[in-house]
């Protein structure tokens, strides 16, 4: 947690229009796999699975992100080890000589969570499609030969093996905790949380049963969907974000910890503070795993704030 340095102002976006995706495809001398990243919340009433053997860019994968995780954990999503990680990408066919380029059919809610996952064990060339349904509507080539199983979609065996897990990407309960209690931290870090404002304020019941509701003291509220269009659900410009981000108060000059419920939304503030261009290196934001579900849970009602912020 003290690895922090004064940034430089820089644009980290790795983000491709469905116009720059298709010339990818086209110019580049490196193998590009897409990777489907599909995930709905359990109420949602679709499966990314079942969808994914309708529908699917040509040559995509499934990474199930309900899977590849730490099964140990008693919290949802959390990384896996790079072992678990080095098997699933083999079993998906998949090297470090790939371009990756991920994506999800609601257009950019889970696929900045895999994203992040590939930056963590350091894939060297991963983008997000921006996104599923403006490619969609653009009537640009799919793939809707009926599979069987995802594991049809791959035709080969992989032998991945990342460097390893950059610790640095990731805060853990017990650094956060201490970046909550002692001032000395506490003003040295933003704290962006992007669940629904009801469920930061504590007026909305969150959706896992018996979970309070409400937020880390001194946490922003910035609802994921704000830093996304409202009809096409793709990123706002980079200026456009950062305008954003400075006026809901985060500070460029300081480390940002994203989190949200699970892990997985706040990756899209992950993915948007990085287009916005208010950081110094994509290790000026790190990703707090266990997120809401862990922090209720294991703070014992303690250091849980209700009321506007």
């Amino acid at each position: 947690m003290s690895k922090i340095r004064a940034p430089s102002r820089i644009l980290l976006d790795q983000i491709l229009t469905p116009k720059a995706y298709t010339s990818l495809r086209k110019t580049s001398g490196q193998r590009i796999v897409p990777l489907d990243a599909t995930w709905y919340l359990p109420n949602a009433g679709r499966n990314g699975k079942e969808e994914f053997l309708a529908e699917r860019l040509p040559g995509a994968r499934f990474f199930d992100i309900d899977e590849v995780k730490d099964a140990n954990s008693r919290f949802p999503h959390m990384l896996p080890s790079v072992e678990v990680f080095n098997k699933a990408m083999s079993d998906l066919g998949l090297s470090r000589e790939d371009i990756l380029v991920v994506y999800d059919k609601q257009g950019n809610f889970s696929a900045p969570r895999l994203l992040w996952t590939l930056k963590v064990f350091q894939h060297p060339s991963a983008y997000i499609l921006d996104n599923y349904p403006a490619y969609k509507s653009a009537g640009l080539e799919l793939d809707t030969t009926k599979l069987a199983s995802v594991e049809d979609a791959v035709t080969e065996k992989g032998s991945y093996e990342s460097p390893g897990l950059q610790e640095e990407k990731v805060v853990g309960f017990t650094d956060l905790k201490q970046v909550v209690i002692e001032p000395l931290f506490r003003q040295k870090f933003n704290i962006i949380d992007a669940r629904p404002h009801g469920r930061f304020t504590g007026e909305d019941p969150e959706p896992r049963p018996g979970l309070p509701s409400g937020h880390i003291p001194d946490a922003i509220s910035i609802p994921f969907n704000e830093v996304l269009d409202a009809e096409t659900k793709e990123f706002k410009d980079p200026q456009a974000l950062a305008d954003l981000f400075l006026s809901k108060g985060v500070d460029p000059d300081k480390t940002t910890i994203a989190m949200c419920g699970t892990g997985v939304t706040a990756c899209v503030l992950e993915t948007a503070l990085n287009r916005a261009g208010l950081v110094s290196s994509d290790k000026s934001i790190i990703v707090y795993d266990g997120s809401w579900t862990e922090w209720a849970q294991r703070t014992g009602g303690k250091y849980i704030v209700s009321g506007e912020k």
